[in-house]
């Protein structure tokens, strides 16, 4: 049974002969009613409180759940910037890798085709230096056969001109000696140095 300060107030009670005073009665339960009514109005600010303390509560247990989750959030993040980076880091390493070989490969290949443009350079050079060996071999043979040629023909037309003929005939000259000519490439690079001063008949 609620009672109210209005039920307090209103209350009446039998009379005795005997009885309490209806005065101080009435007195005692106006004051009752109106501390009654007091204790009413703070327990219903005490219940306003209460429900928005509680009101808070559920505010600071859902900032806490948030809280909770971004903190499991946050970790899972840190854990994933860090595989990524991991994984980062050795696609990285792989790639420096592969760089490093291809580019020790294309040096590899460029020494290899150097050698290979040097070898035919050298190869052209002993085949030029050859040609020309064998050139001037065959014009000192052309100039041996052109100074026996000369002397026969020196000898012939000494006939025609008149001499007294000998029934000895003459002794034969010898051919002059042809000097001796160095086919180095160092002699036949000197470009100081002639054609005709590299060899002369003596």
């Amino acid at each position: 049974m609620i009672i109210s300060s209005k039920d307090i107030k209103k209350r009446d009670f039998k009379k005795s002969l005997r009885g309490y005073d209806t005065d101080e009665v009435d007195a005692f339960l106006e004051t009752v009613s109106a501390h009654y009514e007091k204790l009413l109005v703070e327990n219903k600010n005490q219940a306003e409180k209460i429900k928005s303390l509680l009101q808070d509560i559920d505010i600071y247990k859902e900032n806490e759940a948030n809280l909770q989750r971004a903190i499991v959030r946050s970790g899972e993040l840190g854990e994933e910037i860090i595989a990524t980076a991991k994984k980062r880091a050795e696609v990285i390493a792989q790639e420096a890798s592969l760089d490093a070989r291809r580019i020790k490969q294309d040096l590899e290949d460029e020494i290899l085709s150097k050698r290979q443009e040097l070898e035919v350079i050298k190869q052209k050079n002993e085949k030029t230096f050859d040609d020309v060996k064998n050139f001037l071999i065959d014009k000192l043979n052309e100039l041996e056969e052109f100074f026996k040629n000369r002397k026969i023909l020196t000898m012939e037309l000494s006939h025609v001109k008149g001499q007294e003929y000998s029934l000895e005939e003459p002794a034969e000259e010898e051919p002059k000696p042809l000097k001796k000519i160095s086919l180095s490439p160092q002699s036949l690079n000197n470009d100081s140095q002639s054609f005709e001063d590299s060899f002369e008949a003596k």
